[in-house]
């Protein structure tokens, strides 16, 4: 209480109370306070309040009134409320028509003027879309946020600008429900929001187009630049009985994600929907895939525009695609890839809708099991095993995944994410398993018996551990609840047993039997393994060094997206040993990377399996990465990488004293990996893991499931 006391009396004594801005952007990380800090901020909140006249209440962003006003009344249930909404939702709100009072939802409550919309609560969300020359077709997206389109009595108007002068474009209104999905909007239905014109000018030079909006007596107006688009070949996409063909004279195409290709090649370009990946087949993920040639490239139908984007998707197998004309930011003809969930169950207001459809038709729990691996982008580590265990056992297993690129173990029922089947199967799944957490918007049923796996042994500082945590308001919340809800914790060793639960926030019980991921390393099938790996990755018997990094929270690309961080030079591994150098980025750090090529070096990173790949290396190069445990398992040689180690532990901070019980030597460069390489030895792997893997002997998912749900009736005898 001294610290409050002090805060107060220092406010009072000389009358500097802060700033609403200032303090409401405090408020917005409150949730990472302790009992005293909040109470601090408690004090500041109410004392600023009492000298703010409704002016400045009413300047600052709607969410950060309402927060204000309920943390200078102690009210932190609400501000945390508030800070996990905007993190999960983003500015979403609802804004009544007639009276423009503002509704957050979530069950906020807080006096009605702080909720009556300024100004700058009424922001104008514009999308626009471009195709042709002569005319240029333009298909856009524009309403007021929070505000539901009404065509019958809102407009849109679009004027285009270019040096020649100033054209009014003919707008014609439709209502497209994809367009609403992909709007973002939680509470107000923009299905109405849609249009298209035709404006009659070439472009040789770049177009500006003024978007007006009239919504309820609210006008807002934006600018979008449509650029130069001189001497492009149009590219026709059509559909084949296997996906689709793209076809741009004679030049060759090239279509690939941020990080992942789907093809390329002389036009006419055969896309399937299915492809090769590692030898194995898989389906195309979701996602936008930029199409590019040596010359521009625009839609040979620009026309299409005019029709709704439902319309305009290629419907094949698990996979719909719809050619995509110029959008800010991206090139001027992309694919892009979706799930074919229906567009009724689509977006976030329709995920909301269909949620309370669900809970409030929920029936009794079924004897299923629902699993899920990284959020649905994989279905490997413990969870894979652990499912593979109670479908033996005769427990139906729902595996959920974003897309169908992800393949599901043997016997379990792929479901998407966001899928009304997802939603119905979670809601009623007796049985749960997961290695992180469930989207935030679950709710767990009493009589759910849930098995968090988690993803490793950290030798990083993870959770509540990490002294200066960067975790959102969304995954603090979302990690409070899913402790809440576990039955059992697993953990790989006695150290991780001591270390998990704290960091984790889990007081329940923890289940110390190994750890189901290393089954295929050690189990009886781990020499097939590497076999089939190998051969998949187009190896034969050359020594493999894998290099398996760990992601920075620091690190970041120009797009905020996190960062690859190499610090070996695999080029020149491969050329001073003449081992082949597999690199995988961490999943984290992936989207930041892009392509990586060079002789000697294979690029393992869309690899769907790093169990696999840990069967198939020789020897395994890391950092911080939890892998180190894993490949702990094989009693192969181990690198350590790592330069950066006094950064790393001042930022992040470690659990264990890597000079202490390092797996193998441990390098600063790639001259010193180089040296290590050329005397590998498995003395220190095999020491590491007697200590870090003693249990991990190719059968801990039975074991697991046993100490989880109990030991397995015998089988009656045949009759």
């Amino acid at each position: 209480m001294d610290l409050v006391r002090r805060i107060v009396q220092r406010l009072r004594r000389h009358g500097d109370a802060p700033s609403p801005p200032a303090l409401a952007k405090r408020v917005r990380t409150a949730f990472r306070l302790d009992a005293q800090q909040w109470r601090a901020l408690v004090a500041e909140a109410e004392s600023g309040a009492a000298t703010w006249n409704r002016a400045d209440w009413l300047d600052l962003p709607v969410r950060d009134r309402a927060a204000l006003y309920a943390a200078a009344h102690g009210d932190r249930e609400t501000v945390d409320r508030l800070a996990e909404s905007r993190t999960v939702h983003g500015p979403s709100f609802l804004v009544h028509r007639g009276t423009h009072r503002i509704d957050l939802g979530e069950g906020i409550e807080v006096p009605g003027w702080l909720l009556a919309a300024q100004e700058h609560d009424l922001a104008l969300r514009v999308t626009v879309e471009a195709a042709g020359s002569s005319p240029v077709y333009v298909a856009g997206t524009s309403f007021i946020s929070g505000l539901a389109f009404d065509p019958d009595v809102d407009t849109v108007a679009v004027t285009a600008t270019t040096s020649d002068g100033t054209v009014e474009a003919d707008v014609t209104m439709r209502p497209d429900p994809v367009a609403d999905a992909e709007s973002g909007e939680r509470w107000a239905d923009q299905t109405g929001a849609s249009w298209w014109t035709a404006i009659g000018l070439d472009r040789s030079q770049p177009i500006t187009l003024t978007v007006t909006v009239t919504s309820d007596q609210v006008v807002r107006t934006a600018e979008v630049v449509v650029p130069a688009l001189d001497g492009a070949v149009p590219l026709a996409v059509v559909p084949t009985a296997s996906g689709v063909r793209l076809a741009a004279g004679d030049h060759e195409l090239t279509v690939a994600a941020v990080s992942e290709a789907w093809g390329g090649g002389p036009s006419p370009l055969h896309l399937d929907a299915r492809v090769d990946r590692f030898g194995a087949a898989a389906t195309i993920p979701a996602g936008r895939f930029a199409v590019t040639a040596d010359v521009p490239l625009d839609l040979a139908d620009p026309a299409a525009l005019a029709l709704p984007l439902a319309e305009r998707a290629i419907d094949l197998v698990d996979l719909l695609v719809t050619a995509r004309g110029w959008t800010s930011g991206e090139p001027g003809v992309a694919l892009v890839v979706r799930n074919p969930i229906p567009v009724e169950d689509r977006g976030r207001r329709r995920q909301r809708l269909l949620l309370d459809e669900v809970r409030e038709n929920a029936g009794p729990l079924r004897d299923r099991a629902v699993a899920m691996c990284f959020g649905g982008s994989g279905a490997g580590d413990s969870v894979a095993p652990v499912a593979r265990e109670l479908v033996r056992r005769g427990i139906p297993v729902d595996f959920v995944v974003t897309d169908h690129s992800v393949a599901v173990p043997e016997g379990s029922r792929p479901i998407l994410l966001h899928s009304r089947e997802w939603h119905d199967a979670f809601t009623h799944a007796r049985y749960l398993v997961n290695n992180a957490e469930f989207p935030h918007y679950v709710r767990f049923r009493e009589g759910q018996r849930y098995l968090q796996t988690w993803h490793g042994t950290p030798l990083k500082r993870i959770g509540r551990d990490i002294a200066s945590p960067r975790l959102s308001a969304g995954y603090t919340a979302a990690m409070a609840r899913e402790a809440g809800a576990w039955e059992a914790l697993l953990a790989q060793n006695s150290f991780a047993a001591g270390v998990l639960p704290q960091a984790l926030g889990f007081d329940g019980r923890v289940i110390l039997e190994g750890y189901p991921r290393n089954d295929a390393l050690a189990g009886e099938g781990a020499d097939l393994l590497r076999q089939s790996t190998r051969e998949a990755l187009g190896l034969g018997d050359e020594r493999v060094v894998l290099y398996a990094p760990t992601w920075r929270d620091t690190a970041r690309t120009e797009q905020g997206r996190r960062a690859f961080v190499s610090h070996l030079d695999a080029a020149r591994v491969h050329e001073r040993t003449g081992a082949t150098v597999l690199l995988r980025s961490h999943s984290n750090a992936a989207a930041g990377r892009g392509r990586i090529s060079s002789p000697g070096v294979l690029d393992v990173t869309a690899h769907p399996d790093i169990t696999a790949l840990l069967a198939a290396a020789d020897v395994l190069v890391t950092d911080y990465s939890s892998v180190m445990f894993d490949f702990a398992v094989t009693e192969r040689p181990q690198v350590l990488l790592v330069p950066d180690v006094e950064e790393y532990r001042d930022d992040r901070g470690f659990y264990l004293d890597l000079q202490e019980t390092p797996p193998g030597p441990i390098a600063t460069s790639t001259d010193q990996v180089i040296e290590a390489l050329a005397g590998a030895s498995s003395d220190q792997a095999r020491a590491f893991r007697q200590r870090y893997a003693p249990l991990d002997d190719g059968h801990a998912a039975a074991r697991v499931v046993d100490a989880w749900l109990g030991p397995q009736e015998p089988s009656s005898p045949s009759r």
